[in-house]
């Protein structure tokens, strides 16, 4: 007899509600970050299938988009790093009842496992970009995209947390006082699915996705003891004299070891002087001035998750190269010989924490890839999105 197909199933109504309760409790009551929902763009949607898509710039997302939709119990896809924590993971599988993904590789597990909460009529929650950006801006859509819309052919939402990357910076040590706005929208009826072609679902839904929270929320301000306290782990060349690696950022401030440039980052995430007046303008000019006819390379330290599903962040060590068109690693991963080359054209991009690693697969194990000097994991990463967005002949923002 064939195996009965595993059910997707939702979150208990209780725990599901509850645990967005507490985390909404805790950053109202002891770090001052208001939420505030508007869900109009929801008022047809009475119960699934159904497909919401949202912007990926913060670790506020989950949130925003969790209890703008919680009467739906919705089915999260999300990044299978999440799961190589054993809590998180107990709390994802158990009571979340969510999806893993691999991010940027070739995933069928994925698709069966959507496919399948469609079927179970339930609505889905799917961040497009496949990873969060280190800025307050959002990344391209990855391919495929529109393929999965047009295959799902159920209606599509949009729900965006206006400042959620601001209250919540990726780079940032902690979460800051201030306001997320949640706003949602209907992107596609079942009905106009059939009819567009799949370059006319993707124009739609990259402008759906497309978000600057420094203009979404010009003018707010989101305080903290220290406005750059992490910063140095995505800034890392001097705008005045094009050192790099030369900045340190504390106490509010940015200063550059090599000239003595000094600026101040005001909690409007304005800098008070200098050629750069924001952070976002900072990131992409440091990404315009990448010279990608240069060679990078360096020993590393590989974290790999084991036999028990944990990430264990010294599970080998290698040699890292990288040009425009291929990333080369030669290396060893828990006695297991490595020697993988991967054209960029197909890596497509790279989920990373600044700081600290930056990750890809080796036969479809999560690889966590450590540059002996931290500061440089955001370099290795924009050099991948530059040049695959050559590649395709798009904008990173």
């Amino acid at each position: 007899m064939a195996e009965r197909k595993k059910k997707i199933g939702r979150p208990n109504r209780i725990i599901y509600n509850f645990g967005f309760w507490l985390l909404r409790f805790y950053l109202r009551v002891f770090v001052g970050t208001k939420f505030s929902f508007d869900r109009s763009g929801l008022a047809d949607l009475i119960e699934g299938p159904a497909l919401i898509i949202a912007p990926h710039i913060s670790g506020l997302d989950h949130i925003s988009v969790g209890v703008a939709c919680k009467k739906y119990r919705p089915t999260f896809v999300l990044s299978e790093h999440l799961f190589s924590k054993p809590l998180l993971r107990f709390i994802l599988s158990r009571f979340a009842h969510a999806i893993p993904k691999r991010m940027f590789d070739a995933d069928a597990g994925t698709i069966m496992g959507i496919m399948r909460a469609k079927q179970e009529g339930n609505v889905i929650i799917l961040f497009p970009e496949g990873r969060m950006n280190a800025v307050a801006h959002t990344y391209p859509v990855t391919q495929g995209t529109a393929e999965l819309v047009k295959r799902l052919a159920i209606p599509v939402y949009c729900v965006v947390g206006n400042g959620a990357a601001l209250a919540d910076p990726k780079w940032y040590r902690g979460f800051r006082k201030g306001n997320v706005d949640v706003r949602t929208y209907k992107v596609f009826s079942a009905d106009e699915i059939k009819s567009l072609s799949v370059p006319e679902i993707s124009s739609k839904i990259d402008a759906a996705i497309l978000h600057d929270d420094e203009k979404a929320m010009a003018g707010h301000r989101y305080p903290a003891k220290d406005t750059v306290d992490g910063l140095d782990g995505i800034i890392y060349k001097c705008p005045e004299c094009g050192a790099e690696f030369t900045i340190v950022a504390e106490n509010s401030t940015v200063k550059c070891l090599t000239c003595g440039f000094e600026t101040t980052l005001t909690d409007d995430y304005r800098f008070t002087s200098g050629k750069m007046k924001s952070v976002n303008e900072w990131f992409y000019w440091q990404i315009d001035q990448l010279d990608l006819s240069k060679v990078m390379e360096e020993d590393i330290t590989i974290g790999a998750v084991g036999k028990n599903g944990n990430m264990d962040f010294n599970a080998g060590s290698g040699h890292l190269r990288l040009d425009r068109d291929r990333l080369s690693l030669v290396g060893e991963v828990f006695g297991e010989k490595i020697d993988h080359t991967v054209e960029l054209s197909v890596l497509g991009g790279t989920p990373y924490t600044p700081n600290r690693e930056f990750d890809i697969y080796y036969r479809k194990r999560l690889l966590y890839l450590q540059p002996r000097d931290p500061k440089t994991v955001v370099k290795w990463v924009t050099f991948i999105d530059k040049s695959v967005a050559e590649k395709r002949g798009i904008s990173l923002y």
